[in-house]
């Protein structure tokens, strides 16, 4: 798909951005490589780290089984079982990130039944609770690389004040990471819920989005043709967004995967925070014309997602609010 996706841009006539495109797909082909000579010895290292990796296991946000209406009133066994339990499966997300629960009743997050659950394309995800708590286990399906991946982003980047989940647990037997679970939509929810046809279910009667690329297809509205980015999240939402994203970039990672349902909107705080890191970069590896190559990329996906009016004519702005603040 890459090579497909770099054959038709550079095909296209005066694109300026060849160059880095190429790149990318040189950085990308390095990367595997590396990582097919290297997994054991990575492996190996994380699970060294393993206990660094969880020490910050009950930092940031907490969600208890109370919060989803999981209470002790209701069904005295179940709920003694969860409390007590290192992990217990409440259900299986799908998709579009609806839950399919399992053995409980769950309020206030987005549920579904099994005749309407639409499976996920690559990994298993499940909600789970860790003595009464919340997580979120992912399950790699054997992909080491991405598994290696995700730890490794985290390894650099907790401790550093970043919005992302925290780690609970590592499994390395089974390659499978357990995730505190952020309470709130991701963008690409709330684009749904306003009307935005984006979501992998709307797809399956409207073929001819599939055209559109992701980041674009918020623009076709369904019901609300009124609907648009900025009435789910302000100016101060993105600021904040683009300000976790350079602390990332600060800390030696391209996340290689910005997009509208990789972000949540957290429902106390209202910040935004950033998951999956599967896909992401170590860019300590690379020498210093790279990483810049990398973040200014990654710099312009994120003003096609936030500034989808401006195109590209942000992708060297280090600050894209100090020379583009939206509405001027």
């Amino acid at each position: 798909m890459i090579f497909n996706s770099l054959s038709q841009r550079i095909s296209m006539i005066e694109n300026p951005f060849s160059v880095t495109f190429l790149t990318e797909v040189y950085v990308f082909l390095f990367v595997k490589i590396s990582y097919t000579f290297n997994a054991k010895r990575q492996l190996h290292s994380l699970k060294v780290k393993k206990d660094d990796l969880l020490k910050y296991r009950e930092t940031g946000p907490r969600t208890s089984i109370e919060e989803i209406g999981i209470k002790r009133g209701k069904d005295e066994n179940t709920y003694t079982e969860i409390i007590r339990s290192p992990e217990y499966i409440l259900g299986e997300f799908d998709q579009d990130g609806y839950i399919l629960p399992n053995r409980v009743s769950i309020d206030s997050l987005p549920v579904i039944d099994e005749e309407h659950f639409l499976p996920r394309k690559k990994f298993k995800i499940y909600l789970v609770a860790t003595y009464g708590f919340l997580g979120v286990r992912k399950h790699y399906n054997g992909n080491v690389f991405r598994f290696i991946s995700e730890l490794q982003a985290y390894s650099k980047l907790q401790g550093r004040n970043i919005n992302i989940p925290s780690i609970i647990d590592v499994d390395f037997n089974h390659l499978s990471v357990t995730f505190s679970y952020i309470k709130g939509p991701t963008i690409r929810e709330s684009l749904y819920n306003i009307g935005a046809v984006i979501i992998d279910r709307e797809m399956k009667t409207h073929p001819e989005l599939y055209k559109y690329p992701d980041k674009n297809r918020w623009l076709i509205q369904s019901e609300n043709k009124s609907a648009s980015l900025y009435t789910v999240v302000d100016t101060q939402f993105v600021k904040k967004l683009f300000q976790e994203i350079q602390k990332i970039h600060d800390g030696d990672i391209y996340i290689n995967d910005v997009k509208y349902g990789n972000i949540i909107i957290e429902s106390s705080s209202g910040n935004p925070y950033l998951i999956d890191f599967e896909t992401s970069r170590d860019l300590s590896v690379f020498g210093n014309t790279i990483k810049e190559i990398m973040k200014n990329h990654e710099t312009e996906l994120f003003n096609s997602l936030f500034f989808p009016e401006k195109g590209r004519s942000l992708l060297y702005s280090a600050d894209p609010f100090k020379k583009n603040p939206p509405g001027k």
